[in-house]
C-alpha cells in the first residue's frame, strides 16, 4: 500500500567511489561507537548492516555486539563487499551478504537489530521496511542513521557540501511518518551537527 508522503530513491552510490566512504570527514563522523551505543546496539546482539558498503561501521558494530555478538553485512556491489573482504580477513563474528537490503536472503526473525547508515534514502523505503520488520525478532531494533535538512550541514571542505543534495534526502518527518503510518513504536531519536546528521530506533509492528 503506497502512502501520500512515502519516499522514492533516486540513485544509488557509485561503486567506483567506495573508497571515499572510509573517509570519515565525509560522513562527519570520527567515532561511531558511542553513537551505536546511543541508538542502542548492545552486547550480545546479532546486528544486520543493510548497504553496509566498504564497511565504515564494521568495526565499531564489531566492538558494540561483543564476543558474544556478530555483524551480518549486507550490500549490493560485489565489488565493495570485495573491499570489506580485505579489510576484515577471517573476522568469525562477521558474515557478508551479498544482496538488496529489501530482498535479503536471510531468515525470518534473525536479528535482534538492523543497522541502516546513510543508505535508505537510495531505496523504497516501504519496500525496505517490509524487509526489516520480516528480520527483526519481536522485540527488535532497526536503527537508522540518515542526512537530515542540508542547510544546517557544516563543512570540512571548503566549498564542498556533505552528503546528496536536499530532493534526495530522506528527511527525518518523511521517515517516522512512513514508519507510524506502518504501525512501528519509535523508541528513540536525536540529531547531530546541528541537525545535518539525525538518527531512530523503532520496533517492528506488533502481531
Amino acid at each position: 500500500m503506497n502512502h501520500p508522503h512515502d519516499h522514492q530513491p533516486h540513485h544509488r552510490f557509485d561503486p567506483a567511489k567506495a573508497a571515499n566512504l572510509l573517509d570519515p570527514r565525509r560522513r562527519l563522523i570520527d567515532d561511531p561507537l558511542p553513537l551505536l551505543q546511543e541508538m542502542g546496539i548492545r552486547e550480545g546482539m546479532q546486528v544486520a548492516d543493510l548497504g553496509c558498503g566498504v564497511g565504515f561501521f564494521t568495526a565499531a558494530l564489531l566492538q558494540a555486539v561483543g564476543e558474544g555478538g556478530q555483524v551480518i553485512g549486507v550490500e549490493l556491489q560485489e565489488s565493495m563487499l570485495a573491499l570489506l573482504r580485505e579489510r576484515f580477513p577471517a573476522q568469525p563474528r562477521l558474515r557478508l551478504q551479498l544482496a538488496d537490503l529489501t530482498a535479503t536472503g536471510l531468515p525470518d526473525g534473525c536479528c535482534d537489530a538492523v543497522f541502516v547508515a546513510f543508505t535508505l534514502h537510495e531505496v523504497a523505503v516501504a519496500d525496505a521496511l517490509q524487509e526489516i520488520g520480516r528480520l527483526l525478532r519481536r522485540d527488535g531494533l532497526l536503527t537508522v542513521l540518515d542526512w537530515g535538512p542540508i542547510a544546517p550541514c557544516p563543512e570540512r571542505e571548503p566549498g564542498r557540501q556533505a552528503g546528496p543534495p536536499e530532493a534526495e534526502r530522506l528527511l527525518p518527518a518523511t521517515l517516522t511518518g512512513m514508519l507510524l503510518a506502518r504501525g512501528w513504536r519509535l523508541q528513540r531519536s536525536g540529531a547531530r551537527l546541528q541537525g545535518c546528521h539525525y538518527w531512530l530506533s523503532a520496533q517492528p509492528p506488533l502481531a
